[in-house]
């Protein structure tokens, strides 16, 4: 071990060509670490600078993949709006009913839907298309 006296108060230890300021500097330099060899390696390396850290975007891919998520998402938003229809006539049926009651509930409270949802067919039809549609929002967002 060598030391080389620099134009600072503090000595720098130098070892294997690697610098060890001794003045309690933060940054001192790091012994090599090894990594798993493959892909660890390999992503340390392409994060070491910002020059390597380049990835192909897919760009087809990528634009196929958003077309059919529109596609299905479009196909799902038009079966919510045909069960939403549905709905719709029962409450504009005239009368009063339980069926017209559940409805309108349903419609306006969150409560109420889900609850129904475990009981009534059509409001278990529409929150599987919404959960449906939560997670393909998700992923096209």
């Amino acid at each position: 071990m060598q030391k080389i006296k620099n134009s600072s108060k503090s000595d720098d230890l130098a070892l294997n060509g690697m610098m060890f300021p001794d003045s309690g500097d933060v940054e001192v330099a790091k012994e090599p670490k090894e990594y798993l060899e493959g892909f660890t390696d390999f992503s340390h390396y392409m994060a070491s600078d910002d020059a390597l850290f380049i990835f192909r975007r897919f760009g087809s891919l990528s634009a196929r993949n958003i077309l059919y998520l529109q596609a299905e998402l479009q196909l799902l938003e038009q079966q919510l709006q045909e069960l939403d229809e549905l709905d719709n006539n029962v409450l504009r049926q005239l009368g009063e009913g339980n069926e017209k009651a559940l409805v309108d509930s349903a419609a306006r409270s969150w409560e109420s839907f889900k609850d129904q949802a475990d009981r009534v067919e059509r409001q278990k039809t529409k929150m599987d298309l919404i959960v449906r549609l939560r997670t393909l929002m998700k992923e096209y967002g």
